[in-house]
């Protein structure tokens, strides 16, 4: 018995194109669609023995299960949206009993999905992040090594006291010059973007991650690859690093109101 995956939503006069474009899915699975009105979920056919409820609750704790066929969903999404032009992409493993339930599910929410897919025809969405080396202080290098010198030819007791106000300078200078960092490569990235999404991010470990972004934008042009460079280029001066990702299928901006 099999289950039906869903990938994404497209629109329904997408449906013949994808599937004579043969897409191979997870599990070598063959990719067709299954339409309601003038919606289109981008499916595949998977062994209810595999997939079922329970044996899946396991597979995804194991990331050699997982990673190929997180990748075979994004690839599946990705190539869809090349056809189709607008996706709403879902998360990995949306599972339905059959195309009746898929069907229902396209009709139940029909007009938010067809409000997704008018606002993200012709975008994409981009993955950015501003991270430096966690030892490195931008901007402070000079004041923190006239106070290493200071430090080295005090007396022990002196130079305990300006270890710790090294470390106070050092932490104020460099979360100054992070939140600099951030802004500057948000408002740079806002200016060409429609939509923005400041990620949360997590502290500690060896880089440090002054910023993490999504951004929507048209994705048949140049202007946030230009945008991008100029931003890497900027703070690539005081050392951050910028790496970007995209455009992808907007899994972000296609679940947010």
């Amino acid at each position: 018995m099999s289950l039906r995956y869903v990938y994404g939503i497209a629109p329904a006069p997408a449906a013949p194109e994808v599937e004579r474009a043969a897409i191979i899915g997870i599990d070598g699975s063959e990719v067709r669609a299954i339409t309601e009105r003038d919606l289109a979920a981008i499916t595949s056919d998977l062994a209810e023995s595999e997939w079922g409820d329970a044996i899946l609750n396991e597979h995804v704790r194991d990331l050699d299960w997982l990673t190929p066929r997180a990748a075979a969903h994004q690839e599946v999404n990705a190539r869809a949206l090349e056809i189709a032009g607008a996706l709403i992409p879902l998360s990995f493993g949306v599972l339905y009993r059959d195309d009746e339930r898929v069907r229902a599910m396209l009709g139940e929410g029909h007009d938010t999905h067809a409000r997704k897919l008018a606002d993200l025809r012709g975008k994409g969405e981009w993955v950015v992040t501003v991270t430096r080396d966690g030892a490195a202080v931008p901007g402070m290098t000079g004041d923190l090594a006239a106070l290493d010198r200071e430090i080295a030819s005090s007396e022990p007791g002196r130079a305990y006291l300006l270890e710790k106000r090294r470390t106070s300078v050092a932490e104020a200078a460099a979360e100054r010059a992070d939140e600099d960092a951030a802004r500057q490569a948000f408002d740079a990235l806002a200016a060409v973007s429609e939509r923005l999404y400041r990620e949360p991010v997590a502290r500690g470990g060896p880089d440090v991650v002054a910023l993490r972004l999504s951004l929507l934008a048209p994705r048949n042009t140049a202007t946030v690859e230009r945008a991008i460079a100029g931003v890497t280029e900027d703070l690539g001066r005081s050392g951050y690093r910028v790496r970007a990702s995209g455009p992808w299928p907007a899994y972000r901006f296609g679940s947010l109101p």
